[in-house]
């Protein structure tokens, strides 16, 4: 089997493991009280008690399955559509599929690092050994908040339950690297500046809308949410989508192969 159909299969192997594991994500909630914990640090700690998270923190478990029904109605199907279009050697496709393989890569691998240990610890780990003003935002977002707490000796409140600030050390050491290059490279006009950002504008589509979902959905619950405050995570959904949608819109297709010839992909 050629590589290029080689990670054409894998990728099809990993949806259906995206399936499974944001699929039991959202299905396996129960309904079951809140267990509430004082931790080592003297933290009152509110756990979920209940469902495939019922082990981590309430406010974990909620942008969990948050997280999974995103990928169920949105990345599962952009993955789908991007395997098609890569296998009839479509260079959007292509870069598409990298682009969600590198999301999938960051979402299993926080998972199985952060989420606390269920049935689908071995799907995560499946999941993801198979596959300049952003990366500002992130680092002014995550060091203003990680440097006072350090300084305080404290540990952040939301994150009671917890051992570590697992998702900045992602964004820091993953996300940040990664749009850093992006930015260096289209600035020099680089080909490989052009293809990591295929992956980066994929990356960052989905997250514009988990961001604000995980913010929005504990405010709707609430009650709290009003047309106005949700107006800036709908411009950032759209933003988000324009750019991505731009990007591919201007990728030009390679000439389609000669008769008899087999489509790269």
């Amino acid at each position: 089997m050629k590589p290029a159909k080689a990670v054409i299969w894998l990728s099809a192997l990993i949806a259906v493991l995206v399936l499974v594991a944001a699929a039991a994500g959202v299905f396996s909630q129960t309904p079951g009280a809140h267990v509430s914990f004082v931790t080592v640090r003297g933290e009152h700690a509110i756990y979920q008690g209940s469902g495939l998270y019922r082990y981590d923190p309430a406010s974990v478990a909620r942008e969990g399955v948050v997280w999974d029904v995103i990928d169920l109605i949105l990345a599962l199907p952009l993955f789908a559509v991007a395997i098609v279009l890569s296998l009839r050697g479509s260079l959007r496709g292509r870069l598409g599929l990298c682009g969600m393989l590198f999301y999938f890569v960051y979402k299993y691998l926080m998972y199985a690092v952060m989420v606390a240990f269920n049935p689908l610890f071995l799907v995560y780990v499946a999941i993801f050994g198979f596959t300049l003003v952003m990366s500002a935002a992130l680092i002014v977002l995550w060091l203003g908040r990680i440097i006072p707490y350090t300084l305080a000796g404290r540990f952040p409140d939301e994150f009671a339950g917890m051992s570590t600030l697992v998702t900045q050390a992602f964004d820091l050491g993953m996300v940040v690297p990664l749009l850093l290059a992006t930015a260096i490279l289209l600035w020099r006009h680089s080909a490989w500046g052009y293809f990591i950002a295929g992956i980066s504008l994929t990356f960052g589509f989905i997250m514009s809308i988990t961001l604000p979902a995980w913010i929005a959905v504990p405010l709707i619950q609430a009650g709290q949410l009003n047309l106005i405050e949700a107006a800036p995570f709908t411009l950032l959904c759209l933003v988000g989508l324009n750019v991505a949608g731009r990007f591919f819109w201007c990728v030009q297709e390679e000439q389609a192969p000669a008769r008899g010839e087999m489509a790269p992909v």
